[in-house]
């Protein structure tokens, strides 16, 4: 999670650095198509969880198109792979036991808007609609470590969600720092449920979009 942060404070300095400088310029024009490749780092978990689950680190890996409306407004749908989770303290007997991660596998969609401002920063707000591939998990204790696959008809098949976050224009493409947050309960019955009822995917994400010519 410091990880997160310091990338962001680099990000933002960045930005403001390049306000400043009324020479900078993205050699690409945010007011032309682009098709671009995205990936990056994430910290996600859980809220409203049983068991006030903490963030754990994934990934995501994908497309993205930028398709400008107008000089102020842009739109960046996306198609990711991503993985998302959290991780938790569980108890036996009230005496702790181990620790147990989730890791829920999804193909993403978001759909993003860029507003730019007069600098090389944009404010970026949107949603997305994630469809489950796959989920497991793994475990440890001071004794023992153990992983195991989680029957998929126990969740969720949809997850719905809101993103908003800060776009920081590149010469070559765009870092993106976002907030996500899901609508949707991950679990619908049996163990899953148990474990997680009520819970929704929340997380941060630092990626970079890079542009092809």
């Amino acid at each position: 999670m410091r990880r997160i942060l310091l990338l962001a404070v680099a990000a933002i300095t960045f930005g403001v650095n390049a306000q400043e400088n009324p020479g900078y310029y993205p050699i690409y024009s945010i007011h032309d198509p682009h098709f671009g490749l995205t990936f990056g780092p994430q910290a996600t978990s859980f809220y409203s969880d049983p068991y006030d689950s903490e963030f754990q680190f994934g990934f995501f890996i994908g497309g993205s198109f930028s398709l400008p409306l107008s000089n102020r407004i842009g739109l960046e749908p996306q198609i990711l792979y991503t993985r998302k989770g959290g991780k938790g303290d569980f108890y036996i007997n009230d005496f702790y036991d181990g620790t147990i991660r989730f890791k829920l596998h999804y193909i993403e969609t978001p759909l993003l808007v860029n507003i730019h401002t007069k600098n090389v920063v944009d404010i970026v707000l949107g949603g997305y609609a994630g469809f489950l591939l796959d989920s497991n998990f793994d475990y440890g204790t001071p004794y023992y470590y153990g992983y195991g696959e989680l029957d998929n008809d126990q969740f969720e098949k949809i997850d719905l969600g809101l993103v908003a976050g800060i776009g920081i224009n590149l010469p070559n493409g765009k870092i993106l720092l976002k907030y996500n947050h899901g609508l949707t309960d991950v679990a619908k019955e049996g163990n899953a449920y148990l474990f997680l009822e009520g819970a929704k995917n929340h997380g941060f994400s630092f990626s970079y979009i890079g542009y092809l010519r």
